[in-house]
């Protein structure tokens, strides 16, 4: 079992709730037409329950082997259930870090696993639905930490420490975070402001300051979001975290690319038709060079939106800092500032002569 992070790993009194007593459970010498009665005897409290799976048990009520309902359907009636069990047992150990439980169930493709104790004794199964239930829970705290509340009970005081507390706590609680997106709007203001010459020059790049600022801080906002419920769920760790941030990489680029086509296509279509041929554009090549500088800007600004939406949350979580709480803030921060600098970096490059 890989390591746990404290910041994002399950309630420990979860475990128990989680566990369904719910199951039907025979003896290996039991007869295969007694274990189908025991099927049909069986009533769950619940009528969501399902149960698909019969588990064989020795004498002791160790688990020593699992059958379908398939397989017991099928098999000879009078043959003992010991003959058709598979023994091949994948189960949880019910003193099992719920964290790691959810991980087994997540790679695992059963609706069910087999919950024993130290002694192999079977004591209740897991239902992947119950377990799904649980992550969502607590990828919704890990979302509402992402917005900025470090709380250090958001399940018990989420709802009051937005609604009940003294503005004072209100304060400490939304406050750094806030000052941190503060710092970064000043420092994109700055950046701005040293390409004034080229801005004044060529109004109509203001224009699509928004499109270039709202679309990486999507991106941005969307991959620290999936790369805190990943590493919330233990999907992501350091064995794996390159493999990830790779992968995050090309999905960037990718979107980048398409959402880059699609506003260049509008920038040029807007130029063309709507605005017309007037000063500083007075060509077709510098509409063009307009649509360029949307298309490589909105590509560069997703991919690295995209990546820096995984790589902050990581070094905030290997410093020792929750990775909901900050992500967001510094996400925005580099992402608002490299897409400034990139957007008008390229406009300088491309529609210099018209500066």
């Amino acid at each position: 079992m890989g390591a746990s992070n404290p910041d994002l790993e399950f309630h420990a009194d979860r475990t128990a709730e989680m566990v369904d007593d719910e199951y039907v459970a025979v003896t290996q010498e039991t007869f295969v037409d007694t274990a189908i009665e025991e099927f049909r005897a069986f009533e769950p409290e619940s009528d969501e329950t399902t149960v698909y799976y019969l588990y064989v048990t020795d004498n002791s009520g160790r688990l020593v082997g699992v059958m379908s309902l398939r397989e017991l359907l099928n098999a000879p009636e009078d043959d003992v259930v010991e003959a058709h069990m598979s023994t091949d047992l994948i189960t949880i150990n019910a003193d099992a870090d719920p964290e790691y439980a959810a991980s087994e169930m997540a790679e695992r493709d059963f609706p069910a696993l087999p919950v024993v104790d130290d002694d192999g004794v079977l004591v209740g199964v897991l239902r992947t639905d119950d377990m799904i239930e649980v992550v969502e829970e607590e990828a919704t705290e890990d979302i509402m930490k992402s917005a900025g509340f470090s709380f250090a009970d958001v399940e018990t005081s989420r709802s009051s420490a937005i609604l009940e507390s003294s503005i004072l706590k209100i304060l400490r609680l939304r406050l750094p975070w806030l000052l941190v997106a503060l710092a970064g709007g000043l420092t994109a203001g700055l950046v701005i402001e040293g390409f004034e010459e080229t801005l004044e020059a060529i109004i109509v790049l203001g224009f699509f300051i928004p499109v270039i600022m709202d679309m990486g801080g999507n991106v941005g906002t969307q991959a620290s979001t999936i790369f805190v419920r990943g590493l919330a769920v233990g999907h992501i760790d350091d064995r794996n975290a390159m493999r990830h941030f790779r992968r995050e990489a090309g999905v960037g680029l990718t979107i980048g690319v398409i959402i880059g086509a699609i506003g260049s296509a509008a920038a040029y279509l807007y130029l063309m038709y709507v605005r017309g041929l007037e000063e500083p554009l007075a060509t077709h090549g510098d509409v063009l060079s307009v649509s360029a500088v949307l298309f490589v800007s909105l590509a560069a600004v997703c991919t690295i939106a995209s990546t820096v939406g995984y790589v902050v949350p990581w070094i905030a979580h290997k410093l020792g800092y929750d990775p909901a709480a900050v992500s967001d803030p510094l996400v925005t921060t580099v992402k608002d500032i490299t897409a400034l600098v990139i957007y008008f970096g390229m406009a300088t490059l491309l529609l210099g002569h018209l500066v």
